[in-house]
């Protein structure tokens, strides 16, 4: 029986491309290369993690799985010592964004080889996209519910051109923005969750006496871009 993989994970493996040769970083169980390699989706994987306890369990699901040849674990931390495979997709998924944008800032390499980067972070989202607007490219995005939770996946490229990047998207997200109409109920779900914080910060602001004009004026511009969304059944 091949690997399912849940939504979030399954949303992730979308965006890794035809033959690549992957590096999953934080791989736990390995469940996302494994169901890659199963479908015939990727050339190569390397499957690494910092501890020693989920390698093994990735290392028993890789050779029940009959893919001990196509899949190889390491144990590192973050993106040390991959420099010398020659990695086109990476994936690093589950962490939080300043983890993520710290795994980057230490492996120059990629700068250098320019492999797609497929990431999905679980918290400071914003933080992660100010650190990728100084010099990475967003391709592509989209957003994903798994267990009730909504959760944000987007793959960039190393291009060297920084970008200014607004108080909008950085809560949602460029290319979610400008392709809003083409995934609008994930979109107004994301906009809804943002207002929600963005009201109770406001409120908070207001209690204790300070502006709160900057945020208003970011509810402002997030309502309007839910504005030309079809209308919910």
């Amino acid at each position: 029986m091949k690997t399912v993989l849940p939504g979030r994970l399954a949303a992730v493996a979308s965006f890794v491309r035809e033959g690549a040769y992957l590096a999953d970083i934080g791989t736990d169980h390995a469940y996302l290369p494994i169901f890659l390699a199963e479908r015939g989706r990727i050339s190569y994987a390397v499957a690494s993690d910092i501890r020693p306890g989920p390698l093994l369990r990735a290392e028993e699901n890789i050779r029940m799985a009959g893919l001990s040849e196509r899949i190889q674990t390491i144990q590192t931390d973050g993106l040390s010592g991959l420099e010398r495979y020659p990695l086109t997709d990476i994936v690093i998924a589950g962490m939080g964004g300043m983890e993520i944008a710290a795994i980057l800032d230490a492996a120059p390499f990629i700068k250098r080889t320019r492999p797609r980067l497929i990431l999905q972070p679980m918290q400071h989202i914003p933080e992660l996209r100010d650190f990728l607007a100084r010099g990475w490219n967003t391709e592509k995005e989209t957003q994903t519910t798994d267990g009730g939770r909504l959760y944000q996946i987007f793959c960039v490229t190393y291009d060297g051109i920084s970008r200014p990047i607004t108080e909008a998207e950085r809560l949602l997200g460029r290319c979610n923005i400008e392709h809003r109409a083409e995934n609008p109920a994930l979109f107004r779900i994301l906009c809804e969750r943002q207002l929600a914080l963005l009201d109770e910060k406001i409120a908070g602001l207001e209690r204790g006496g300070r502006d709160a004009s900057k945020q208003k004026e970011l509810r402002r511009s997030i309502a309007a871009l839910m504005q030309d969304l079809p209308p919910q059944n």
